[in-house]
């Protein structure tokens, strides 16, 4: 394994990432892809995983750059969470919407993410 080519597909897959979701999850084409690179990610991250951290240390500033993109893909994903959370509770009154734990049992979450309709 090439440690440097798979630094430099991550953080290809993150840019990539970022711009899908700053352009928001519009078609099935591009929650698609998103499924892809996330899978294409976990797949890097587990060959890196088997490394030694003194193997890493000459990627230093890449590793920084793939972490500061991963925080700015992760608030760009909550970010579009808390927009589809806004868009259902706009369409479906919050009477009609129950809330369940994890377990099951009504539960009193105000997030949409657990909620039956």
């Amino acid at each position: 394994m090439n440690v440097k080519e798979e630094l430099d597909t991550l953080v290809k897959l993150l840019e990539e990432e970022n711009i899908l979701l700053k352009k928001g999850i519009t078609e099935p084409k591009a929650a698609d892809r998103l499924l892809q690179i996330s899978k294409e990610k976990r797949n890097i991250l587990a060959e890196l995983a088997k490394l030694e951290a003194k193997d890493l240390n000459p990627f230093k500033e890449t590793i920084e750059k793939i972490e500061e993109l991963n925080k700015r893909n992760s608030l760009l994903l909550l970010n579009n969470m808390d927009m589809l959370e806004e868009t259902v509770k706009a369409l479906i009154p919050e009477e009609y919407i129950e809330v369940y734990s994890k377990d099951g049992k009504l539960a009193q979450n105000r997030s949409i993410f657990g909620k039956k309709v």
